[in-house]
């Protein structure tokens, strides 16, 4: 019996980013996945360019055609890594116990990298949900701290095409789940 195409998903249990290092006609490689950690939500809306054929009083042809996709993901804890592809930036540890550090700096001359998102949910009819985007990149990131509450990351941006297949998104749902890798 083959695998239903329709699913009950609910929530987002895991996200991953890793950085797009090549991107060529013929090769497609990323970095090591890291983690966004606490996972919140995960929200994707493609733009279409659009265009009008109008003539003898009425609407010839119409024209649509993917242009990006909006993304946007909140999670709940603090990832230095994941802060360093989004904004760009570098992670540096120092120190030894007691007195170790890690510490994340942005210049002003760094910038956001593109890298792959991938999202998952093990609540679905099937094994589970998976969706990826192959080329994203931040254009505004948060970091909040707020008075007697938890601190909240949250970052948006666009979603384009490869260059190697012009692949912009994936949606799957495996019979068996399956991590991200």
């Amino acid at each position: 019996m083959p695998l239903a195409k329709e699913t009950l998903v609910l929530g987002v249990d895991d996200a991953k980013i890793a950085e797009l290092t090549v991107d060529t006609s013929a090769t497609l490689t990323y970095g090591s996945l890291v983690d966004v950690p606490g996972i919140q939500e995960i929200n994707v809306s493609p733009n279409f360019i659009e265009k009008e054929l109008k003539g003898d009083e009425a609407t010839l042809d119409h024209y649509v055609k993917l242009d990006n996709i909006d993304w946007s993901f909140q999670n709940a804890k603090i990832s230095l890594d994941a802060l360093a592809i989004l904004e760009g930036g570098t992670v540096v540890a120092s120190g030894v116990t007691p007195a170790q550090k890690q510490t994340y700096t942005l210049l002003s001359t760094d910038k956001p990298k593109y890298f792959k998102l991938e999202g998952k949910s093990n609540y679905t009819d099937v094994g589970d949900a998976h969706i990826i985007l192959y080329k994203c990149k931040a254009n505004k990131v948060d970091v909040g701290f707020k008075g007697e509450d938890y601190a909240i990351v949250s970052a948006s941006g666009k979603a384009i095409g490869t260059v190697k297949d012009k692949k912009v998104k994936d949606i799957v749902l495996n019979e068996t789940a399956a991590d991200i890798t």
